[in-house]
């Protein structure tokens, strides 16, 4: 008995046609379409995709004239090319017809396993993929190729990846370094620490003897003493000195990941006078500079070397270049600010910048932005993108949209439609709310109760009243709702939706839906109620408590913006590294903060549920029996 054929892998992978076409693929595999663009991290593939057209029919044609094992060589073959150019459902279509892959050598019935994985993969069922090959391949083995073995290994690291067992994918990348080439393993080194880099802190602590390998546990110390030093170039680039010295014999003390040499370079090159350009007398700019300010005194008091800082009141400025010049002309050699979308239009449209600057808000997303021009802000189309996100990874695929009525709201409802649709979801359902209408009336509509009740209303014209017994019943077909609304209006929508039978379908919603405070009896209305929002309101943060101890008392909205004048400060040195590596992340009190191509910051934020009137953090993948236990 080879070591494929032992009985897990063979349930998998069933020489039986009706098994194998019509429960492995369409269950493991119907689980979505392409995984969401906005994944935290990519991992770079070894090889170039090809676009080709004739080579994969050319392997379907010898395959049509071809008997077995031949044929399915050719088949496995086309299936590989259509992946390469990311023809994915006609390579998931040719992969069905292979029926009988137990006469193959062992190398192709894993190359099967493999494709079949990464089919599965790419439609977002990542449990699936690792259910292909957990088994396949856990140690190297000397009968297979080793090209085949390190994809395996790959495909399995790149799948705990999308489940978010960061831990697991660096696992697998150390088996893989195994097989590598010393310069194969220094792109290796860089990727374990792209995952790493996006990992929770709290998932990589090192717990006893559950970490018995030496390049893993060095691997996790890294990450740790990295991200407790985030906030301190210089600590931090003593601290990666110690850890070095302390690991010699590991693989990333020998070669550091790239993104680390290159904090040197950051700290040579940080500004030494910043200008923020901001309006004082507008609450949104008043919370930045209190959160900014915050967190260089509060860097100054841990005895860091911090950068000058030049205020100017941007409130009665309408044409921002003349204060900009200015502050440039006082030497500042970077500028944080202006705050209004107006004013960081103007400098978007320079054609170079005389010095590095984050705007904080965002321009016009179609128009080309200069070299050194970067754009931070509480953008909601990220946490739009991120809710819709968590909803397909839990599995839904059905969305009901339940959006407050009003011109402002629209964009909020695009956007959320277009990425929904995107990643191949379906609106079912579509209803706006205001004050001036009862919520127990819009949740009738969203839910289709009215037309329940107007079926019945017919009946009972037709027959004897006293023969008609109606139960409203509401529509089968939503898998989750995707709620806008402020914290009040989400507390009367929610009993609502109870009301009108939807009490087990999953709501989703945006940070607006929290105010912050510890308010547990009005927000047990909100049970069940998935969201995210920033570290900085679902966290405990030393210099959260610090602020609020010497400033007023602020809602859940300002200490958001306060976060984002946090997060400004201590992005100021790090914008080089982000922009130098996509893939690098900042533990930020707004997010996980990472830079996109055009130079704007995006935050993925922390999810959360309400358990018992509380916030509680939560990883809602998956979790939809937590979430109706929680909403009871």
């Amino acid at each position: 008995m080879t070591y494929l054929k032992t009985p897990t892998f063979m349930r998998l992978i069933s020489v039986s046609k009706s098994l194998l076409l019509i429960s492995l693929l369409p269950l493991l595999l119907a689980c979505g379409s392409t995984p969401p663009a906005s994944a935290p991290v990519v991992i770079i593939e070894t090889r170039e995709p090809v676009a080709v057209d004739d080579p994969a029919q050319e392997q379907l044609q010898m395959a049509a004239n071809a008997g077995s094992p031949e044929r399915e060589e050719y088949l496995l073959n086309a299936i590989e090319i259509l992946l390469l150019a990311a023809r994915n459902a006609e390579a998931e279509n040719i992969a069905s017809r292979i029926t009988d892959i137990t006469s193959l050598p062992a190398s192709s019935q894993l190359r099967y396993a493999l494709l079949l994985g990464e089919i599965a993969l790419r439609n977002g069922a990542a449990e699936a993929a690792l259910a292909l090959l957990k088994e396949a391949l856990t140690e190297p083995r000397a009968d297979l190729d080793n090209s085949l073995q390190q994809r395996v290994i790959e495909l399995r690291s790149r799948a705990y990846f999308e489940q978010h067992q960061y831990v697991n994918a660096v696992r697998e990348r150390l088996l893989l370094a195994a097989l590598q080439s010393p310069a194969e393993q220094i792109n290796n080194n860089d990727i374990i620490w792209q995952i790493l880099s996006v990992a929770p802190a709290s998932e990589l602590e090192i717990r006893g003897s559950a970490i018995n390998s030496y390049e893993l546990r060095g691997w996790l110390e890294l990450a740790q003493v990295t991200n407790a030093n985030q906030d301190d170039i210089a600590q931090q680039i003593q601290a990666v000195a110690q850890w070095r010295n302390k690991w010699i014999q590991h693989a990333a003390a020998r070669n550091l990941p790239e993104s680390l040499i290159y904090v040197h370079q950051l700290w040579e090159n940080r500004a030494q006078r910043i200008a923020l350009l901001i309006p004082l007398e507008e609450p949104a700019g008043k919370a930045v500079n209190e959160g900014f300010l915050g967190a260089w005194y509060d860097a100054l008091a841990k005895g860091q070397e911090v950068p000058e800082i030049i205020v100017y009141d941007t409130s009665t400025i309408t044409d921002i270049m003349p204060i900009y010049q200015l502050a440039v002309e006082q030497g500042a050699n970077m500028v944080i600010g202006p705050l209004r979308k107006e004013s960081v239009r103007q400098l978007q449209s320079l054609r170079t910048m005389p010095v590095p600057t984050l705007a904080l808000n965002y321009g016009d997303a179609d128009q080309p932005s200069p070299q050194g021009f970067y754009q931070f802000g509480l953008a909601p189309e990220d946490e739009i993108i991120q809710a819709a996100d968590i909803a397909w990874a839990a599995g839904h695929r059905n969305a009901a949209l339940l959006i407050p009525r009003g011109e402002q709201y629209l964009r909020i409802s695009e956007t959320f439609i277009n990425h929904w649709t995107e990643l191949g979801g379906a609106i079912v359902s579509n209803a706006t709310f205001s004050s001036a209408n009862p919520y127990s009336e819009v949740v009738s509509e969203l839910m289709s109760i009215d037309a329940s009740e107007a079926r019945a209303a017919q009946l009972r014209a037709l027959l004897s009243r006293n023969s008609v017994h109606f139960t409203p019943r509401r529509r089968q077909d939503i898998d989750f709702i995707f709620m806008l609304a402020t914290p009040l209006e989400g507390r009367q929508i929610k009993p609502a939706l109870a009301f009108h039978f939807a009490g087990d379908v999953p709501v989703y919603s945006m940070p607006g839906i929290y105010d912050g405070g510890a308010n547990p009896v009005a927000n047990r209305d909100l049970n069940g109620v998935i969201f995210t929002d920033s570290p900085w309101v679902l966290k405990h943060d030393p210099l959260r408590e610090t602020l609020n101890s010497v400033l007023p008392a602020a809602a859940s909205n300002v200490q958001r913006l306060r976060a984002m004048g946090v997060d400004s400060f201590r992005l100021y040195a790090r914008l080089g590294q982000l922009e130098s590596f996509p893939s690098a992340r900042i533990q930020g009190a707004t997010g996980i903060l990472s830079m996109q191509r055009n130079g704007s910051i995006k935050r993925e934020l922390l999810q959360a549920r309400f358990v018992n009137g509380s916030a509680a953090l939560a990883d809602v993948r998956n979790d939809d029996a937590a979430t109706m236990a929680a909403s009871r």
